[in-house]
């Protein structure tokens, strides 16, 4: 296969597609361990839009959790940016590899979200995508937000039209789906952050629908679910959070990412995260818990008084008989009462042994088991109060590649012990095969601009160029220019859409 480039940057190949852009993972070519990320132009006339979101990220440049620019420069007819590569995975990903994330995790990333958000609202700048595909997450775990192609600044021209909604929409806030001049765009990324915190905890959108309209009247007409009714691990003071970023009037929502994130990192100061009242997540006393019984003790203890009284008898029946008129402690203790009070009255209350506490998180979950007594199933995690001393840990998920975790540990009186364990749970096999498209994307282009466009035989509301959906298969095209005698021209032309093109249709009145 040759070889291709973008300007200076070897492709190595494409992970993505979107509305304004085609992605590549790309290397410099003097330079083979720089990776970057090229974004490419796909429609020619939102190349001012493009170049207000490189503007955008060049002004937010300076806070290291935002994506970086490292060039901005045209290839042909195409405008690209080629942006910093970050080694890691999207917060998707990891909704969907592990079902639903910690609230510890969650939290910590939504904090960081929020400090991200409040820097570029200073600066007048504002995402409207926010979402779990659009957060990343390093192998450091340093939380970091892209994709600001569809942001807004205060001082932006009015490059998307009142009423014309931008955005994904299961996290889109109501009012932006019918934007106006006065919509409050730090309302709506607050909105967004709320709705991916919800789907982070549960695994799940609070609002669905078959499509964009039925997801739009949900917002506008229904109240989200409670989180804790699909996550009743989820701290009541969290939810609480969440339901009031979700509210659908603006007025009632957080007023600013500052507020919000303020309020979420008072609550992760006060809450004990991961240590919920109730299964799946405990507080133990190991000491107390069940364990399982066994008679051998019981019997070996009975054998034991059983020889002592037998020792007993013989001595008394052999001893002289001098011995036998005396009276010996342990005959007191046996017949008179007023011992056995004396007796009782030297036993204290008994001393209770130090304990420390092992405290157990499990990613996703798991049986945990503390000297082969097991203490909690499908469990995330455990507060165990133990005795001091070595203990064996065991814990256990039958679904993991690797199944079996095992721990000898030290307790020491008062110790705090934290042990995490993570299991990877095997994804299904993934269905290779691409499936065919439904649609293709063609641009419809005139020389000179502004000619009326009729697909098979009707009138299209946009002029030419414009990017128009075709459903696989043949189309007339015809488009007609007015001249400037006030004659209308027209051209016209039959194409096959296949998976393969057309890319775009030119039609040139000029020749």
């Amino acid at each position: 296969m040759e070889e291709q480039f973008i300007g200076s940057y070897k492709v190595l190949k494409k992970i993505g597609a979107g509305g304004m852009s085609k992605v590549y993972l790309a290397v410099h070519q003097d330079v083979p361990n720089l990776k970057v990320i090229l974004k490419i132009l796909s429609d020619p006339r939102l190349g001012e839009r493009f170049r207000h979101e490189a503007d955008k990220l060049a002004l937010l440049d300076g806070h290291p959790n935002i994506c970086r620019i490292k060039h901005f420069f045209s290839h042909g007819e195409d405008t690209v940016i080629a942006m910093e590569y970050i080694d890691g995975m999207d917060v998707d990903e990891k909704i969907k590899e592990e079902g639903k994330l910690t609230t510890e995790e969650s939290l910590q990333i939504i904090s960081d979200l929020l400090d991200i958000l409040e820097f570029a609202h200073q600066k007048g700048i504002y995402h409207r995508d926010i979402k779990p595909g659009n957060i990343m997450v390093d192998k450091k775990g340093q939380v970091k937000i892209i994709d600001f192609g569809i942001a807004k600044a205060e001082t932006d021209p009015n490059l998307t039209l009142a009423g014309t909604a931008c955005g994904t929409p299961a996290y889109m806030a109501p009012e932006q789906f019918t934007p106006t001049q006065d919509t409050n765009y730090a309302l709506v990324d607050i909105y967004a952050a709320g709705i991916t915190l919800y789907a982070m905890l549960t695994g799940e959108c609070p609002f669905k629908g078959d499509n964009e309209f039925a997801i739009r009247d949900a917002k506008l007409f229904s109240e989200a679910p409670k989180p804790r009714t699909l996550n009743p691990d989820i701290p009541k003071p969290v939810e609480e959070i969440i339901m009031k970023s979700l509210a659908r009037e603006p007025a009632e929502r957080y007023q600013s990412a500052s507020e919000m994130r303020t309020v979420l990192d008072a609550t992760r100061r006060t809450v004990k995260v991961g240590v919920p009242s109730g299964p799946p997540d405990m507080t133990i006393d190991v000491r107390t818990a069940p364990k399982r019984k066994s008679r051998k003790p019981l019997l070996a203890g009975f054998a034991v008084i059983v020889l002592v009284l037998a020792a007993f008898g013989v001595y008394r029946f052999l001893a002289p008989d001098s011995e036998k008129g005396k009276t010996t402690e342990l005959d007191t203790m046996s017949v008179t009462e007023d011992t056995i009070g004396e007796q009782s009255d030297r036993v204290i209350t008994p001393v209770v042994p130090p304990t420390g506490t092992i405290a157990i998180t499990v990613t996703p979950s798991g049986d945990i088991y503390v000297d082969d007594s097991l203490l909690g199933k499908r469990t995330k995690s455990a507060s165990l109060t133990c005795d001091t001393g070595i203990h064996i840990i065991r814990v256990e998920n039958e679904k993991a590649t690797r199944k079996v975790r095992h721990d000898t540990v030290s307790l020491a009186a008062d110790q705090v012990l934290p042990l995490t364990y993570r299991f990877t749970i095997p994804r299904p096999p993934v269905n290779t095969a691409e499936p065919k498209p439904l649609f293709r994307e063609v641009v419809i282009g005139s020389n000179p601009r502004g000619a009326k466009v009729f697909i098979d035989g009707e009138l299209q509301r946009q002029k030419t160029p414009y990017t128009f959906k075709f459903t696989l298969g043949e189309h007339v095209v015809k488009v007609v220019k007015l001249t400037q005698e006030g004659e209308e021209v027209e051209q016209d032309s039959t194409i096959l859409v296949g998976e393969e093109g057309p890319e775009k249709v030119i039609f040139d009145f000029e020749k």
